[in-house]
């Protein structure tokens, strides 16, 4: 696909001269006049030397050429305080930047009724080409409970699945991919008895944990259920809600990690699937560079990617996925031609051949079913990984991401770890639920 062709614009018009009041213009002249004077002010975390900051960077200049007369002022920080220090600032005072970011939905409600965020919803629709490319999935993420719309543009996502080793599971006996919980079960014990560890897992380093129960509980109890424990409609004392973490220690006592893995960081257990040790990590599309080299991955040619198993009893949610997932948001007090020109940066930021150009380029997905790749450009398990997510009806990131308690990262993680070494399903739950109580 060709990339679009940006004509730039040049400043043309009279100007009027002197301090006289009523100096006639044309309509097109006042129209450009309206545009002098506009910034567009950028808060995201696309800075640094990286590919996709290059791809970005290009995109604002072609904005700029097509429309000289406004003013680009780009504060976007790579590093994650100093980003979060303007953030925070800007929340505070309500003076947003046009086009920003907040990571997670926890508190999106109340930024809205705040007047901070814009539905993006009417845009979406108006423009069908641009908003009807955009994933199912990662355009329900940003549908706030109790409020009527979309709150912001995905610009990012890529799934978080399950990487294996397809000769492991092979010599083990299993000769595809389980798809449903029980047939996983059963790849375990055959995996085991093979005398490789299943799944390689560094509980030490608490999030992978936590990524396993995000998988099961979405596979459980959709990412609908993460939003209402968020809100407390539901507990996590609940008997659904404890069921999905009662299938973590399911898998801890079928043998599936190595029974040192509470002790063991994440560094290490990823080194034991990409040297063959280990069956299956969980992990997402950061980390496919890392499998596709030799030098990382002796067994790279072995690597493949796959949607983690959905239950039988819940068909309704066998495409209610963990992904990783970022936005550009728009701030709700622009209005006129300020709106109309944020909106059309945002489009040339998001579109199928911005898209495009992040897939080939480096690796970087926009979460659209629209793009036309190029796959000779791209490594296999980046496309499947790219198709897997395509596929995803509900999108969630942590089930904690829509908790307004910040603790809640550390505290149910921390439960959750607390299984490998000896504690119930019932006993992890309590203490994530009293964390909750104990706030009120």
């Amino acid at each position: 696909m060709k990339a679009k062709k940006l004509v730039a614009l040049g400043l043309v018009g009279l100007m009027c001269a002197g301090l006289f009041v009523g100096c006639g213009s044309s309509g097109e002249d006042s129209k450009k006049s309206e545009k002098d004077g506009i910034t567009i002010r950028l808060l995201t975390r696309m800075a640094g030397t990286s590919p996709q900051v290059d791809i970005y960077n290009d995109i604002l200049d072609e904005f700029k050429e097509k429309h000289p007369e406004v003013t680009i002022v780009d504060d976007s920080q790579s590093d994650e305080s100093a980003f979060n220090n303007i953030l925070s600032t800007d929340i505070a005072s309500g003076k947003m930047a046009n086009i920003f970011r907040i990571q997670g939905v926890a508190n999106l409600s109340e930024y809205i009724d705040n007047g901070l965020l814009l539905n993006v919803q009417p845009y979406l629709d108006e423009d069908p080409e641009w908003g009807g490319g955009f994933t199912e999935g990662a355009l329900s993420y940003y549908q706030v409970p109790g409020q009527e719309g979309t709150y912001a543009v995905p610009m990012e996502s890529g799934l978080i699945g399950v990487y294996y080793n397809e000769d492991l599971f092979k010599k083990a006996g299993v000769e595809t991919f389980p798809e449903t919980w029980t047939e996983f079960l059963s790849a375990i014990k055959k995996l085991k008895d093979s005398g490789v560890t299943p799944i390689a897992m560094g509980a030490q380093t608490t999030y992978m944990a936590g990524h396993l129960h995000d998988q099961i509980f979405y596979k459980w109890v959709g990412t609908e259920a993460a939003k209402e424990l968020g809100s407390r409609d539901i507990n996590w004392t609940d008997p659904e809600v404890v069921e999905t973490l009662q299938y973590v220690k399911d898998l801890i006592d079928a043998g599936a990690f190595d029974e040192s893995a509470a002790g063991i960081q994440d560094n290490i257990a990823m080194s034991e699937f990409q040297q063959g040790n280990a069956a299956m990590v969980i992990t997402g599309p950061w980390n496919i560079s890392t499998f596709t080299d030799p030098a990382e991955t002796p067994v790279k040619d072995s690597i493949k990617v796959a949607k983690f198993p959905y239950f039988e009893e819940k068909p309704e949610f066998q495409n209610e996925d963990m992904q990783t997932l970022s936005p550009y948001m728009i701030s709700g007090k622009l209005e006129g031609e300020e709106l109309d020109l944020t909106i059309e940066l945002v489009k040339m930021l998001t579109d199928k051949d911005a898209a495009k150009r992040y897939a080939e380029e480096c690796a970087f997905l926009i979460p659209r079913t629209d793009i036309d790749l190029d796959e000779s450009k791209c490594e296999p398990l980046f496309i499947k990984n790219m198709e897997l997510g395509g596929t995803s009806t509900g999108i969630g990131v942590d089930v904690f991401d829509f908790d307004p308690l910040t603790s809640m990262q550390d505290r149910t993680r921390n439960s959750i770890v607390s299984m490998f070494t000896g504690a119930s399903a019932e006993d992890a739950a309590k203490e994530i639920q009293g964390e909750i109580d104990n706030a009120k």
